[in-house]
């Protein structure tokens, strides 16, 4: 696989995430993760299919727009770092940050080892 097929793949992956959540799809959601994958938020972590599925299940719904990807490829292991937004079901925007990932080659594609959300802090106006 070239550079550009992983650079793809990982961008699948990276958009499979934010339109399974979406569209209910809890299972597909969970198996986004590796056999060993971790997300991690909100200061708590959840690993195993039971536990990434009771995750997403208990989310808020809503839609997540994800952008600004940087992906770094090393072999059968890579890091992306990219912005998102989610808006809930009122057309809300409910939250902002920064996806923080560490992604591994399994099988037949790209798997999160690690999804950390990173959100966004308010920026405190500076004094002159």
């Amino acid at each position: 696989m070239t550079t550009t097929d992983d650079i793809e793949g990982v961008r699948r992956l990276l958009a499979e995430y934010c339109l399974a959540a979406d569209e209910c799809r809890y299972d597909d959601w969970a198996r986004l993760f590796g056999d060993d994958g971790v997300m991690v938020a909100f200061r708590r972590d959840w690993s195993g299919f039971e536990a990434l599925t009771g995750f997403i299940s208990n989310a808020p719904q809503g839609l997540h727009l994800n952008t600004s990807v940087r992906i770094d490829i090393d072999g059968d292991q890579a890091t992306a770092l990219s912005n998102f937004v989610f808006f809930n079901l009122d057309r809300e925007l409910s939250s902002m940050g920064l996806y923080a990932d560490t992604l591994i080659r399994e099988g037949d594609g790209w798997r999160f080892a690690r999804r950390e959300i990173r959100m966004a802090k308010p920026v405190q106006p500076q004094s002159d």
